[in-house]
């Protein structure tokens, strides 16, 4: 459950806020014991964030061949449900929700392969989080084209074998093939990285499991 309300007070470590839910019933239901309090800090969303977001349902409009207007609604609906989170607007939400907001839409079109005007890389804000998504999908993380290689920034090594040894915590970059072997033969890794605004990812032992990627026993 997640509710909004008003701090009445806030003492050292001790914060009184007033719900504007039934709280008592909940957490009598649900023998509740413990809450995590996200504090408003004032800061409503960007007209940068409000551009990309926007420019972010267009594009799965088109993709999809539904109106704006419904594309907005729906995923205001379903990245609530998803949250429990209350509704906003996106005229005055706060820029911790449009941030997640806007990820939730890109992580869509990712998984999807929607054709966007803009790089995502361009669009998004947790870096990290789209380049997890990008690697899961096997997504180049710089044109968007699918069935991306994984190239290992952290190099296994001449006569090392890839499908032999764990590959837990080595970073890694999904490129399309033509980027991949330009990064190989250019010798500016660093600075493609750094112009496309991007950073390797280290691979997590779920991300081994699911991309079939070496020998996932940790020794």
């Amino acid at each position: 459950m997640r509710v909004q309300g008003k701090i009445l007070s806030a003492v050292n470590d001790v914060i009184t806020i007033q719900v504007c839910a039934d709280a008592q019933g909940y957490c009598l239901d649900h023998n509740s014991k413990t809450v995590e309090v996200r504090i408003d800090d004032g800061r409503s969303i960007t007209n940068d964030q409000r551009r990309k977001i926007y420019a972010t349902m267009r594009d799965i409009a088109e993709w999809s061949g539904d109106m704006p207007d419904s594309v907005k609604a729906f995923f205001k609906w379903s990245f609530c449900g998803d949250n429990e989170h209350e509704d906003f607007s996106l005229s005055d939400v706060d820029r911790e929700t449009a941030s997640e907001f806007l990820t939730y839409l890109i992580d869509f079109c990712i998984q999807n392969g929607v054709p966007c005007s803009d790089p995502l890389w361009d669009r998004c804000e947790d870096i990290e989080r789209y380049m997890y998504a990008c690697v899961m999908t096997r997504t180049c993380c710089i044109t968007g084209k699918k069935n991306a290689q994984i190239h290992h920034v952290d190099r296994i090594g001449i006569g090392r074998n890839r499908n032999e040894i764990c590959q837990v915590g080595m970073r890694v970059v999904p490129l399309a093939a033509d980027l991949h072997t330009m990064i190989h033969y250019t010798g500016k890794e660093k600075e493609f990285y750094e112009q496309h605004h991007i950073v390797p990812i280290a691979l997590t032992e779920k991300m081994c499991n699911h991309l079939k990627l070496g020998n996932i026993q940790i020794t």
